[in-house]
């Protein structure tokens, strides 16, 4: 019995001084041997004063007490005028000295090692609110780090960063990031845990902070999204006595994104959720131009593409990756423009956008590549090329029959290697005096991506200069995908003039594109145009803009962000005259062009021409016609021209309102 008491005695006192966070704990059994000291010391010392000459002292007992404790509490000297005995006073001294030097001071420094160790690795918690919270510590969280420090009213929160990662190492990150400035106004603390864990999330405050960033750590984690999606609800569990919480959700994968989309933004009134595709928004920063961001790319478009002009834009991808998607589905919502669209608005002059996408075995790889533009692909025009059909101009197959070839942007796929002859001169043959070319290298190697880059044709290392700058109407602009680090692509486009032209993408802490935020207040006002067709004396405050967006599904919220993406494109093909009757006419045909690509590429299907007028008409009758959304079609995927004048309105508000748009920026 005695020995198991023991043993659990030795086992409580191990598990408790084991333990860092448990300081009161360890607080406790110091006190409590202390305690047991004294109670064994002072009766005994007691009994032996009553064996010597402390019975002749007055009040012997109180005084032998105080001694005992005095001895035992200065524990460096002997007193030979004492009633104690001197062998007891040497064994108080030698207790006290054991009690308070051995193991008083060295709990109190073993506390302190703790707890700076406690700090190194993350484990300490203080308690928050109103703060602004990442959940993953990513070097994502680096540009959005550095947005927060240029509103004023944000360097007074604290920003805490929740990791599963080793905390000194995003600290570095974060100090390497920032300006000498920046760290001194921000207030940052790095914390350790699991995202997706209930327990973590609590002892970070999750329900009071201001703002939340899912984010996630690795990004080439295969459960990456699922994390975050867990992390996601388990958040939104503990925060739902709260309303409207801004939460910026990141996923990897587009069909991660596509099924969330589907969701209804109303039944999760906790949060405010903008969602982002990482690269997808590695794809907007380098594509999207809206005049207001300093975007250091060249457009697709160059300085624009209006009514009058005869160019056309070319996208070539060379690597059949999820980098290529994302840059292909961005160029295809991007590249619409009023040239396309003939006099009556009946139907396209024949110039297209063209996106081509290159890969070694793209017979095996195509397939699955595909898969969500199955809806897109069956209306589109596309062709195959490969070393065998090369020479005839490829296969071409045309998108099924809706009596009008109505989409703007046309598809071909090149079964080869970028370093196969006939696949440079199939390069060097999409020049044209009439084309914007633009040429991305995106497969997943960044040491590859930089070869590709360095050994194109030479037609593609010449840099045209106009004005002391690189003029871009004559020569091709390269991206080079560098998912880690830039710095090599940099230098040589830095230090090497025929090297000019490269332009480095993709790396981590670059694939949060800012001017999302902008995008999404321009697509609040959007939705805004849309829900008073129009009919309104002036732009409303944000509180009226958020009650309308929060009604939306994320699917809906996403289309108003997409329309508001194309903005730039539409400024520049405008110019900056005033709108005539035509212009808007015409520019209406383009934001249709755009939107029929966009519905396309979320995955909707389109109707034929003969179900389309059955709608139309029964639609005209008065009679209740079938929802498609659920079924994912749309009847509204069609040819501009063919379109009920109430549903042309739509697009004609957006662009007839497009000055209130830009003006509140």
């Amino acid at each position: 019995m005695k020995c198991k008491i023991v043993s659990e005695l030795l086992w409580r006192f191990d598990r408790t001084f084991g333990n860092s966070k448990k300081w009161f704990s360890q607080l406790v059994w110091v006190l409590a041997i202390l305690f047991f000291a004294f109670c064994f010391c002072i009766p005994l010392g007691n009994w032996l004063s009553r064996l010597s000459m402390a019975n002749e002292l007055v009040d012997g007992g109180a005084n032998v007490t105080w001694y005992t404790i005095g001895v035992i509490l200065k524990s460096n000297s002997l007193d030979w005028k004492s009633p104690l005995p001197h062998v007891w006073q040497m064994f108080l001294v030698f207790v006290g000295t054991f009690l308070f030097s051995g193991i008083t001071l060295t709990y109190v420094g073993n506390l302190l090692r703790n707890r700076l160790e406690a700090y190194k690795n993350g484990s300490v918690r203080y308690h928050f609110e109103d703060h602004f919270l990442f959940l993953g510590g990513s070097e994502m969280i680096l540009p959005m780090i550095k947005e927060l420090y240029k509103d004023q009213d944000c360097r007074r929160r604290h920003i805490v960063v929740l990791s599963d990662e080793e905390t000194g190492k995003i600290r570095i990150r974060i100090h390497d990031a920032l300006t000498e400035d920046e760290r001194k106004m921000l207030k940052i603390t790095v914390l350790r845990g699991v995202r997706d864990d209930r327990n973590a999330l609590e002892s970070v405050y999750v329900d009071k902070t201001n703002r939340i960033y899912v984010v996630g750590d690795n990004p080439y984690d295969s459960e990456h999204d699922s994390k975050n999606m867990a992390c996601w609800n388990i958040a939104k569990d503990l925060c739902c006595q709260r309303k409207n919480i801004p939460c910026l959700l990141v996923f990897n994968c587009a069909s991660s994104t596509y099924q969330f989309k589907q969701r209804k933004a109303e039944v999760d009134t906790c949060f405010d959720t903008t969602l982002i595709n990482r690269l997808e928004s590695v794809a907007q920063r380098v594509l999207v131009h809206n005049g207001h961001d300093d975007n250091l790319y060249p457009a697709l478009d160059r300085n624009g593409i209006g009514k009058e002009d005869k160019h056309t834009v070319h996208v070539v991808l060379y690597g059949l990756t999820d980098v290529s998607y994302a840059m292909a589905s961005v160029s295809a919502q991007l590249c619409h423009f009023p040239n396309f669209v003939n006099d009556d608005l009946s139907e396209n002059t024949g110039r297209r956008t063209k996106i081509t996408l290159i890969a070694p075995d793209m017979k095996t790889e195509l397939t699955t590549f595909i898969q969500p533009l199955r809806q897109l692909l069956s209306l589109s025009k596309s062709t195959f090329i490969d070393k065998d059909s090369a020479h005839m101009g490829g296969v071409v197959k045309n998108g099924r029959n809706m009596e009008k070839d109505f989409l703007d942007v046309e598809w071909e796929f090149v079964d080869g290697n970028i370093a196969d002859d006939w696949v440079r001169d199939l390069l060097l043959s999409y020049y044209d005096e009439s084309t914007y070319l633009t040429l991305m290298l995106c497969q997943h190697e960044a040491d590859k991506n930089i070869t590709s880059a360095l050994f194109l044709p030479n037609k593609f290392h010449e840099v045209v200069m106009k004005d002391g700058r690189i003029d871009f109407e004559k020569t091709v602009p390269v991206f080079v995908y560098q998912p880690k680090s830039e710095e090599m692509v940099k230098s040589a486009r830095e230090q090497i003039p025929m090297f000019a032209n490269l332009f480095p993408f993709g790396s981590i802490k670059e694939s949060y594109d800012p001017s999302i935020q902008q995008r999404i207040r321009d697509g609040k006002r959007i939705n805004y145009i849309y829900h008073t067709l129009g009919q309104y004396d002036a732009m409303p405050g944000d509180e009226e803009l958020d009650h309308l967006w929060h009604a939306l599904s994320y699917s809906k919220q996403m289309s108003n962000i997409y329309s508001a993406m194309h903005i730039g494109c539409k400024l520049r093909s405008m110019g900056n005259h005033p709108l005539t009757e035509d212009d808007v006419k015409v520019m209406s045909a383009v934001e249709h062009n755009r939107w029929n690509l966009e519905k396309l590429l979320a995955g909707y299907e389109a109707l034929t021409a003969e179900e389309r007028k059955k709608r139309i008409l029964k639609k005209a009758q008065g009679e209740t016609v079938e929802d498609l959304e659920n079924q994912h079609e749309h009847d509204c995927i069609a040819p501009f021209n063919d379109l009920t004048e109430k549903t042309r309105e739509y697009d004609e508000i957006v662009v007839r309102n497009m000055d209130d748009i830009v003006e509140m920026r």
